[in-house]
This record gives C-alpha cells, sequence and structure tokens, in this order.
C-alpha cells in the first residue's frame, strides 16, 4: 500500500537527537515509518525498536526491513513497551532516544474505509487497532448520558449533551451508520457562529472524542510513558509530538 504520511514535526524532533555517538532507539509510533526511516538514515544507530497497534504498520515496514538489519518492528500497543522490549532479541534493552508521535496518521484519515474522517463518507470504526470497541456501536447503543459524557470528557466539546441528544433522536428513526450521516449531525448541533470561516470543521472534537475513548488512548499514553522512565539510558530523552491538550497534560 502507499505510504501517505509524512510527521508534521521530524526536523524538530531530530534536533534533539546527538550525531557524535550511538544510540539505540524506539520509535513508540511508527505510523508510516517516518521518524524511523530518518533516523537510520542520520544517525549512528544501533539498534532501533518501532511500535504500532495498527496492522497496516507491518507492510508499510517492509521496504526499511529490507534495506536496515538493525530496525525491528513490533505490531502491539506501545502500553507494552516494557513487555516488548524483555521480549525482543535487542541485546542491549536501554536506550537512548524514545519517540511518540501522537494522535493520528494520513495513512488512517486519508482511508474512508477506517472510519476516522468526517470529510469523507465510511463506515464508522475508527478503530486504530488491538480493540474491540468500535463507533457504530457506541453511536447506536451508548445512551445519551454516557455519549454527553465521552464527548466532553474526550473532545472538549460544550455542546456535548445536545449532539448527544440529537444522536440518540436520530439512531431511533433509523441506525446511524457512517462518518457523513454523523458528521451532519453534529453539524446542526452547533451555532453556525462557531464553525463559518473557520478552518476546524464542527465534528472534529466529537469525531476526537470518540475515536479516542475507543483506542483507550490517553491511559494508553499514561501507561507508556511511565514505563519508560526505566528504559533510559543515563541522559536519554523521550521526545513527544501532541497535538492536543488532553495529550499534552499527561505528557507534561
Amino acid at each position: 500500500m502507499e505510504n501517505k504520511h509524512t510527521p508534521v514535526m521530524i526536523d524538530e524532533i531530530i534536533s534533539f537527537i546527538p550525531k557524535n555517538k550511538s544510540i539505540n532507539v524506539i520509535d513508540a509510533t511508527f505510523g508510516g515509518g517516518g521518524y524511523s526511516k530518518k533516523i537510520l538514515h542520520n544517525f549512528k544507530v544501533s539498534q532501533l525498536l518501532a511500535i504500532d497497534r495498527d496492522p497496516i504498520s507491518i507492510t508499510l515496514s517492509c521496504d526499511i526491513k529490507a534495506h536496515y538489519k538493525n530496525f525491528t518492528l513490533v505490531n502491539d500497543k506501545f502500553s507494552n513497551i516494557d513487555r516488548i522490549v524483555e521480549q525482543s532479541k535487542i541485546i542491549d534493552k536501554k536506550f537512548d532516544i524514545i519517540v511518540y508521535d501522537l494522535g493520528t496518521s494520513s495513512n488512517q484519515i486519508d482511508n474512508s474505509e477506517r472510519g476516522f474522517s468526517f470529510s469523507k463518507k465510511g463506515p464508522l470504526d475508527m478503530r486504530m487497532g488491538l480493540t474491540d470497541k468500535n463507533a457504530f456501536d457506541i453511536i447506536n447503543n451508548y445512551d445519551e448520558k454516557n455519549l454527553a459524557n465521552i464527548i466532553f470528557k474526550y473532545g472538549e466539546e460544550r455542546y456535548s449533551k445536545k449532539i448527544a441528544k440529537e444522536i440518540v433522536k436520530n439512531r431511533k428513526i433509523k441506525f446511524i451508520s457512517n462518518t457523513s450521516q454523523l458528521s451532519e449531525i453534529v453539524k446542526k448541533c452547533l451555532p453556525k457562529k462557531n464553525f463559518i470561516n473557520k478552518k476546524i470543521h464542527p465534528a472534529t472534537k466529537t469525531f476526537q472524542a470518540l475515536r479516542i475513548y475507543i483506542n483507550d488512548e490517553l491511559n494508553e499514553l499514561k501507561k507508556s510513558l511511565e514505563k519508560t522512565i526505566y528504559l533510559l539510558n543515563p541522559n536519554g530523552l523521550i521526545l513527544v509530538v501532541s497535538f492536543q491538550s488532553l495529550e499534552d497534560r499527561i505528557v507534561k
């Protein structure tokens, strides 16, 4: 498959990586492999261990595997980072650099069948991999209060109660089965002044909330970061790119 994702903060991240020594690296959010490729190509890497819960990462890593023998990818949640390291064939299990680039990748968003995008019609899914929940079940079966709590807690959406009420009202008529339907329902709940002439789509926060809840992203991040401390070499660095305040608070 074609890799469409280019990390937006890659130059900022690599500016922290030392060039004067051999390093062990964990790319905890492999995605399309942008960080792994850049680091392997530009630095003295002893071993690079990449992690990604999305099964498409296996396919996207094939080219790197073919060119770099010091590269390993594990298809798993990064909350299991300690177990992944312990079970790896890497001899030196301490690392100089551990990188996280949080959120979704273009490979996930641009594939309408994954259901991450409010701008492309697709099934209500939003699973990144290795989770039992999906958006269709939540939208069509969770009660109004639970829906409102999810949208408010994980999307920081001030109109969460109104959106939840409208979702329940619409699903009584027929199942809400795709991203376009959900996007239109959310859009009707927000005052027009909130999104006219603004870059952010009115459904952004609701879709974010569902994605974070479905994939348990905040707990995954907290668990993983707590474990990374014990995997670092002296003077090692944990480098994190976060795009919204909920992640940012946990990182800080």
